[in-house]
């Protein structure tokens, strides 16, 4: 199972984004992808679920979202069944174990994903920001833009 990072989300639903026609077919296609039992192949961090109604919110970008509708997107992947992965009771201290190779606070957040991803047995991201992650080797850190660059 691979979890979707934030970037994905906000390209998909901000339709000024350069990004947004390849965000919102990838979205579209790994939404629609199951396994045998009929599983997503693709989960959420609660975190960047979070992530997701700070930034497509903001007064910044060209086209933002009112809270009411984006609220109401997170309702929607929600009830697609798609597994949220939640904070165990063991990421604070993969969080901190993860901290000693990072040098600078502005990873914080991105370590914090990581360390739900590891607590959770997740191998693979989904993300535009590959070198945001580079770092961790455990994980298969995959842009799906890649092939459109």
């Amino acid at each position: 199972m691979d979890a979707l990072d934030t970037n994905l989300l906000v390209y998909a639903h901000n339709t000024a984004s350069p990004f947004h026609p390849q965000a919102k077919a990838f979205i579209e296609k790994v939404m629609n992808e199951r396994d045998a039992e009929g599983k997503l192949l693709v989960c959420i961090p609660g975190q960047v679920l979070m992530e997701f109604l700070n930034v497509i919110t903001r007064n910044q970008l060209e086209s933002p979202l009112s809270l009411h509708n984006a609220t109401q997107l997170v309702q929607d992947y929600i009830d697609t069944g798609i597994t949220i992965l939640y904070p165990k009771s063991t990421q604070l201290t993969t969080l901190l174990n993860l901290l000693k190779s990072v040098t600078t606070r502005q990873k914080v957040f991105d370590v914090a994903l990581v360390a739900t991803l590891k607590d959770h047995g997740i191998a693979g991201l989904y993300t535009v920001n590959t070198g945001d992650f580079a770092q961790f080797t455990f994980l298969d850190v995959k842009n799906p833009f890649s092939r459109f660059v």
